[in-house]
């Protein structure tokens, strides 16, 4: 496909491939704008039903307008092969991005926010991801997140279910479906269809495993992993710190209406650092309920005026937490996009003082900068050379969370 052209579209080299097709990097030529072409699989474009299916999620996902969404600009057809025209974006896959170990916390709070914040407004237009992983995620050199494949998610067919939780084959040679068989959730390898709560889930699984740097369910086999998504807990979910631990729990119910109601809720409890309790619903099973035994030992009382302020009280004392938690999210998501000039002491409090005469890249776009070695040293588009001191004094802050040695 290399140097051909789809309508006006010139296909140039070629930048990744997944389940569904080949990412190019290409050129709208009348526009004269870098774009990424996906050009669909034989497979997908031969299934009359499953092209149909595409155009449909492409169309609803053409109207998400977010920061944090790659933009879906056009879908066609030219001799015989199916494309889609989407947002170029400089980046990296954020599954390249997770060391062993783990990101740190601060990292994996940002990061999730952002997706939680992305996965949050689809869902309020009626949109579900569908595939949520780390390969569907690109970085960019600033930190910023940006979501892809949105209405583009292959989903399983009911057809193919079987074949996969009864395969003793390992994972690698168990087809495209083992491909995002990690992030899928027990109601949907029962066959039901993708739901809000199932994104919920997926991205339990992708926090988890910026966390701690492994997938909370594996298997040798696509049968074995189905059977620790259904039954299994998280081997390393105790250790990992709170309030994300408790976000994990409620994201990874085995029960979708034990999972928290909306991911907006997620966002917040990630974005603000209030106390989970207070940011997350609680689930449905911790309802105020009367069972035979409670109501034959306590007859119920009928409400005085007294009780009746002191629930106007706590009423009142909720939607002042909820509306701070709303106004930390704000502040918390969106200061991250434009970050405010930090003092050197909280640079140095915050991120130490590294090697202050080493060379460091700064993005004055940004304002953060990155040590030599790294991707981004010297490759953005804004920037300048100057120490590590340099770049601390001004109140530039380190991308990579750390400072340079």
């Amino acid at each position: 496909m290399i140097g051909k052209t789809l309508a006006h579209y010139e296909i140039g080299d070629r930048l990744g491939e997944g389940g569904s097709g080949v990412v190019y990097r290409g050129r709208d030529l009348r526009l004269e704008r870098v774009v990424a072409i996906k050009v669909l699989a034989d497979q997908l474009r031969d299934d009359e039903l499953a092209w149909a299916r595409l155009l449909r999620e492409a169309r609803l996902a053409s109207h998400l307008n977010h920061p944090h969404i790659g933009a879906i600009y056009d879908l066609g057809e030219e001799d015989e092969r199916a494309y889609i025209v989407m947002e170029y974006i400089e980046g990296l896959p954020l599954s390249d991005l997770i060391p062993e170990g783990g990101l740190p916390l601060e990292q994996v709070r940002r990061y999730g926010a952002q997706i939680a914040d992305a996965l949050a407004y689809a869902h309020e237009r009626g949109v579900i991801h569908g595939d949520l992983k780390g390969s569907n995620i690109l970085v960019t050199s600033e930190g910023h997140i940006k979501l892809l494949d949105f209405g583009l998610g292959r989903r399983i067919p009911r057809r193919g279910m079987p074949e996969v939780t009864s395969s003793r084959l390992p994972l690698a040679e168990a087809g495209a479906t083992a491909g995002t068989l990690p992030y899928l959730a027990p109601e949907v390898l029962r066959g039901n269809a993708t739901s809000l709560q199932s994104d919920a889930w997926a991205l339990g699984v992708l926090l988890y495993q910026m966390a701690t740097g492994e997938l909370p369910f594996q298997g040798a086999t696509a049968f074995e992993l189905c059977v620790e998504i259904m039954v299994g807990t998280p081997p390393r979910l105790a250790q990992v710190a709170e309030p994300l631990q408790s976000i994990l729990r409620r994201c990874l119910e085995k029960d979708p209406a034990a999972r928290c109601a909306q991911v907006r809720e997620v966002m917040t409890a990630l974005a603000s650092g209030v106390p989970v309790a207070e940011a997350l619903a609680p689930p449905p099973t911790a309802s105020v309920a009367v069972t035979p035994t409670t109501a034959s030992a306590q007859p119920a009382k009928a409400a005085t005026p007294r009780s009746r302020r002191k629930w106007f009280a706590a009423g009142g004392a909720a939607a002042l937490v909820v509306l701070l938690a709303a106004v930390l999210a704000w502040h918390g998501v969106f200061s991250h996009n434009f970050p405010a000039r930090s003092p050197e002491s909280e640079v140095h409090k915050a991120f130490g003082t590294g090697n202050p005469e080493v060379k460091v890249w700064v993005n004055t776009r940004s304002r953060t900068y990155h040590c030599p070695g790294t991707t981004w040293y010297g490759n953005t588009q804004e920037g300048e050379y100057m120490t590590q001191k340099e770049a601390q004094d001004k109140g530039y802050r380190p991308a990579a969370d750390r400072a340079c040695l």
